[in-house]
């Protein structure tokens, strides 16, 4: 019997499998990434017991940026749309622990579409006023700025930035980049029974970018299981010319969370700066932010002038390139606080002056 067209129909069959099976991974893809940035830090504002600090020494996990990994992917629907996905959870590299025992993927997890329109998501986000504060701070965001909120030296206490949390729950997200137009749009629900604004929020942004320079604005409303608000505002914008680009910003926080020790309290910040780009691989950041924090209560709604005050501080950030995944860097931070402000570089609130250093290593994968 001759079995030659057998043969060749299971050989073209291959064929078709194999070009069907190369077809689908072109269209779909996953991928893992992450970074894992420690550093050796010393500090003179630890607590050592109420009304005490004193010099601390040690292995920080996050110098600058929260260590993290995730899983990314998207595939091709046709048409210019895609569907896209994003896992990330944050971990201490000193300790190799979970930043969270409750979260498997604490930094974020959401699900949606791409396309010309822009990308929606839904799921676990960062803010709007984050993604946008992200863009305009000189220092690259760091963990040990007042601005930077987003890994593992978060400034509670110091002052609400991110309206009472940086990440939402239960959201949908929408963002758009196109033409030099920038928007985007992101609403939490509380899902409280009964009560569909209670634990919710809202925030929007806007931005234009040009020749050398962008503008961005957001707001961010938050409200609390009894329903009341806490409102942040964010304006800023930055400037390239050459190998500097400078930076300059503000954000208001109107808080009335009573939990929060809000009942009006008003957190204020803004902030100028510049990077500079010394070298193809030395780049320097030069930020000063000013805060001013009134009105703070008691969760029983006294006045706690105590912490109210105001701070300056001043942080310097050499970051070195060894390579495309991999960096070095060296910053310093100083802080001059007033009028009883209690800050989280001072949380013994005995010092009105508190300086940091750190010298650390970043990897990206």
């Amino acid at each position: 019997m001759n079995n030659k067209p057998l043969v060749s129909i299971s050989f073209f069959s291959s064929l078709l499998l194999a070009a069907g099976l190369a077809q689908a991974q072109q269209q779909s893809s996953v991928t893992v990434y992450g970074l894992i940035d420690a550093a050796l830090q010393a500090s003179n504002g630890a607590a050592v017991a109420p009304g005490v600090s004193g010099n601390l020494y040690r292995l920080t996990s996050g110098g600058i940026q929260g260590s993290r990994y995730g899983f990314k992917g998207s595939e091709d629907l046709g048409g210019g749309l895609k569907a896209v996905f994003d896992l990330e959870n944050q971990f201490d590299v000193s300790t190799g622990q979970n930043k969270s025992s409750a979260l498997a993927f604490s930094r974020k997890a959401d699900v949606g579409v791409v396309g010309d329109f822009g990308r929606l998501t839904l799921g676990r986000h960062t803010i709007i006023s984050y993604d946008v504060q992200d863009e305009l701070d000189p220092v690259q965001f760091a963990n040990f700025n007042p601005l930077g909120n987003s890994g593992d030296a978060p400034v509670l206490g110091f002052a609400n930035y991110q309206v009472v949390n940086a990440r939402r729950d239960n959201s949908v997200k929408y963002s758009y980049s196109g033409g030099g137009l920038s928007a985007g749009l992101m609403y939490a629900f509380g899902e409280v029974a009964g009560n569909s604004s209670a634990n919710s929020s809202l925030g929007g942004k806007l931005g234009y970018a040009g020749e050398g320079f962008k503008v961005l604005a957001s707001v961010d409303q938050v409200k609390d299981a009894k329903g009341a608000k806490a409102l942040g505002t964010t304006l800023g914008a930055t400037y390239t010319l050459g190998d500097v680009t400078g930076f300059v910003g503000v954000v208001n926080i109107k808080n009335d969370f009573q939990s929060a020790g809000g009942f009006g309290q008003s957190n204020t910040v803004w902030w100028l700066g510049a990077r500079y780009a010394v070298l193809p691989a030395l780049a320097l950041h030069l930020g000063y932010y000013d805060q001013k924090q009134s009105d703070t209560t008691t969760a029983a709604g006294l006045a706690l002038p105590t912490a109210n005050g105001k701070a300056q501080t001043l942080s310097f950030l050499a970051d070195y390139t060894l390579s495309k995944r991999s960096d070095v860097y060296f910053s310093l931070q100083n802080s001059w606080l007033k009028d009883g402000m209690i800050a989280a570089m001072s949380p013994s609130g005995s010092r009105d002056q508190v300086a940091s250093a750190l010298l650390g290593i970043r990897h990206k994968f």
